[in-house]
């Protein structure tokens, strides 16, 4: 009995020291200073604030770069785009922004010069006029309107509790030990729509538009630990919270779905610029369209226009003449050889060469496009290229 009451009591004041240590005034301060330090560290640089698709908005205007060299300049506005759901009021605790229409604006300008957001601010512009200034006036070509549409919260979740305990001894003797771990897991979604509108004709622009969702990670961890003696117990328990931000889920979604607007608006293979990215029904079926309503003297030269993006020294002469055929059988057999015998004429054998442009962040192993087929038709010899009627 002796022999327990003593480890009793020295197990506890072990554990009072050891608590104390940690509490003490000198490790506080230690900690504090380290902490400070550390925040201190973080705000010494401000860092650029950028989403996943920053990247490929910036990609984006390189492609348009190369597809629309010699194409007029594509003037963009906006309307305010705010949020729809009304979980932006004070009310219910402003969860999301009420406006995102400049980091509409910031990703409109990321593009490039082929793209240039026209700004709307008429009481600006009155008073310096009032003032004498003189401005030129720019219509845009496109107005883009839009609204956060959607915010589910806890769409999914799970959680996982592991415990555990022992006991042994008994009357004052009796001594517990136990721990149990919590996490918890829970999803939410925001969901952003933009649509294009024809300024000129104020109508939107059928099948442009941009509706995507982002999902949020609420994630909890919980860690308990007890140690207890017949009417004397210590114990500790560690919390800790990881919470995705909502703002910056949002500049993420506002990029990709920016990206996506004026690819479509384009016609451009804006789906290149994403890692992974999938063909775009939408720019391919139009392409496909405006492709076989094409005269046969017109898709010459828009195939020899696509050549000479390949860096091929091929003349515009909407013949199909031998440079023209050398340069195709160049390309194909390089780039496309799975396909075999193809016909450039028809929009099957022109999407890979159109899709397929070289882009300066591709690597050699990637000039293929994504959306062109990895294997020849049945039946279909292997290699060579025509221009038939």
């Amino acid at each position: 009995m002796t022999t327990q009451r003593t480890l009793r009591w020295g197990a506890l004041m072990l554990a009072v020291a050891a608590m104390a240590g940690c509490a003490s005034t000198e490790n506080a301060l230690k900690d504090a200073n380290a902490l400070l330090q550390e925040r201190e560290a973080d705000k010494l640089l401000p860092v650029t604030n950028l989403s996943p698709y920053s990247l490929a908005l910036g990609r984006f205007g390189r492609m348009l770069d190369i597809y629309k060299e010699g194409d007029p300049v594509l003037y963009m506005q906006t309307r305010s785009i705010l949020d729809a759901t009304n979980l932006s009021s004070p009310l219910v605790g402003a969860e999301i922004p009420g406006d995102i229409t400049e980091m509409v604006r910031t990703a409109v300008n990321r593009i490039g010069a082929r793209v240039v957001y026209v700004p709307y601010h008429p009481d600006y512009l009155v008073s310096q006029a009032q003032l004498g200034a003189k401005f030129g006036v720019t219509m845009p070509d496109f107005l883009i309107t839009g609204a956060l549409t959607e915010f589910d919260r806890a769409i999914a979740g799970a959680g996982r509790v592991n415990s555990a305990g022992i006991e042994f001894g008994g009357g004052n003797g009796k001594v517990t030990m136990g721990g149990d771990m919590k996490r918890t897991a829970i999803y939410s979604a925001l969901a952003l729509d933009l649509n294009l509108v024809s300024f000129a004709t104020q109508q939107m622009v059928p099948q442009i538009q941009a509706s995507n969702v982002v999902k949020v990670l609420n994630f909890s961890s919980e860690d308990n630990a007890s140690l207890g003696f017949y009417g004397d117990a210590f114990g500790f328990k560690l919390e800790g919270k990881y919470l995705q931000g909502r703002h910056s889920a949002i500049r993420t979604l506002v990029d990709l779905s920016v990206l996506e607007l004026i690819g479509k608006a384009t016609n451009t293979p804006y789906w290149r610029c994403i890692p992974n990215g999938t063909p775009d029904p939408v720019v391919v079926e139009n392409m496909r369209a405006a492709y076989n309503g094409l005269t046969p003297e017109l898709k010459l030269g828009l195939i020899q226009v696509t050549l000479r993006k390949y860096g091929e020294p091929v003349q515009v002469t909407q013949k199909f003449d031998d440079d023209t055929r050398r340069a195709l059988e160049k390309v194909y057999a390089q780039r496309y050889a799975s396909l075999g015998a193809v016909d450039v004429m028809n929009w099957d054998g022109f999407e890979p060469l159109f899709f397929g442009v070289p882009m300066a962040w591709e690597n050699a192993q990637a000039n293929a496009p994504s959306g062109a087929p990895s294997s020849p038709a049945a039946g279909a010899p292997a290699g060579g290229v025509k221009a038939g009627s």
